[in-house]
């Protein structure tokens, strides 16, 4: 019996003393750390909106050509005589030079030979003024006291009533004086003068060639000012008005030049929906063909901010970040210049997404304040 209890009492001790380990291994145990939730909202980076008064500028882009410009054509046939300064591209020549020459001789003496039938008719008129029309021998005596073969023919006396004027038709005069001067002008177009100040850009021409009727001779264009002809969209044009200045560069010079708007077609091409701008230029470093692209400073301002082009969906939305989620919002694009546009309709204040991919009308999202360690973070 005493060996039963005593053997009963070192069980219990045995369970006690396990218990008591296991309770206390169990309790130098940390207890399991809690998993944290991930975050698996879109980040983005905002911009806030701060509308200010924006001088409207639109881009144009095109190539210049000389507002005087010419293409010379013979209007006669002839050998091409040598002239005081020779017709060859880089030549210049001032108003009213004479640029070309061609023979005339031939058409000079049949000139000179109508002047002689007119001078013969007049004096075989002049007996019958005498008698028929005393009031009127006078004026014709001295018209043929004048007469010069090798000038101009001067232009015939006006008769005094019906009845003398249809006495110097019947005697075929009219119709002698108005041949002459017929060919007086087609004997002027054997001389070729330039028609303003400029330069010859191409000769076609060689003197001792023989050059014929509708030939062409050559280009002769003023340098000193040049258009350039640019188009300009329909939403655009309204803000647009003749006289406004316009910065110009060209891609493969330092140099800029300012222009004007000279005029603004009315016409609209159906298919681009562009109109046509005229913008006057000049500059020394110009030459006709020149590509030029600039901005028209127009006369317009309006209240907007400037975006940056990418931040547009469909040209006509962006994306504003309001109570953590995405709406979308409706602007007025005024105008476009390279990367960036110019747009109304955004209050002051709102808060605009510089992410728009992968995001939907109430997407939830995190904003981030630091910009500059957004790249990292929307990136993954």
């Amino acid at each position: 019996m005493k060996i039963t209890i005593k053997n009963t009492m070192s069980l219990v001790a045995v369970l006690t003393g396990s218990l008591a380990i296991m309770f206390l291994l169990m309790s130098m145990k940390s207890a399991p750390e809690r998993k944290v939730q991930e975050d698996t909202r879109i980040v983005v980076a905002t911009q806030e909106i701060v509308n200010s008064d924006i001088q409207i500028t639109v881009p144009v882009m095109g190539k210049i050509s000389a507002r005087e410009k010419i293409t010379l054509f013979a209007e006669v046939s002839g050998i091409l005589l040598q002239s005081e300064n020779e017709f060859l591209a880089g030549y210049e020549f001032d108003k009213d030079d004479v640029m070309l020459r061609i023979n005339s001789e031939e058409s000079e003496f049949n000139l000179k030979a109508q002047r002689s039938n007119l001078m013969t008719a007049v004096a075989a008129l002049l007996p019958e003024l005498k008698f028929d029309y005393p009031e009127s021998y006078v004026s014709w005596e001295a018209y043929l006291q004048a007469f010069d073969i090798n000038g101009d023919t001067k232009p015939l006396p006006e008769p005094l009533n019906e009845r003398e004027s249809y006495f110097v038709a019947n005697k075929g005069i009219a119709r002698t004086y108005y041949d002459i001067k017929a060919s007086e002008t087609r004997l002027a177009k054997y001389t070729i003068r330039a028609p303003f100040d400029g330069t010859v850009t191409e000769s076609f021409i060689k003197p001792g060639n023989l050059v014929r009727n509708g030939q062409t001779l050559g280009v002769f264009l003023n340098p000193e000012m040049y258009d350039l002809e640019a188009t300009v969209g329909i939403n655009e044009i309204e803000h647009i008005s003749v006289g406004d200045d316009v910065k110009l560069s060209s891609g493969n010079s330092e140099s800029t030049w300012m222009g004007t708007v000279s005029r603004i077609s009315d016409g609209l091409d159906v298919n681009s929906q562009m109109v046509k701008v005229f913008i006057s230029v000049s500059g020394p470093e110009l030459r006709e063909g020149m590509y030029l692209k600039g901005d028209i400073l127009t006369s317009s301002s309006l209240e907007g901010v400037i975006l940056p082009r990418k931040l547009l969906e469909s040209n006509d939305t962006v994306l504003e970040v309001e109570n953590g989620k995405i709406n979308r919002l409706s602007v007025h694009v005024v105008s476009t210049r390279g990367e960036e546009a110019i747009v109304t309709g955004l209050s002051d204040g709102t808060q605009i997404s510089l992410r728009t991919q992968n995001l939907q009308n109430g997407t939830v999202v995190r904003v981030i304040e630091d910009t500059a360690d957004n790249s990292s973070e929307m990136a993954s």
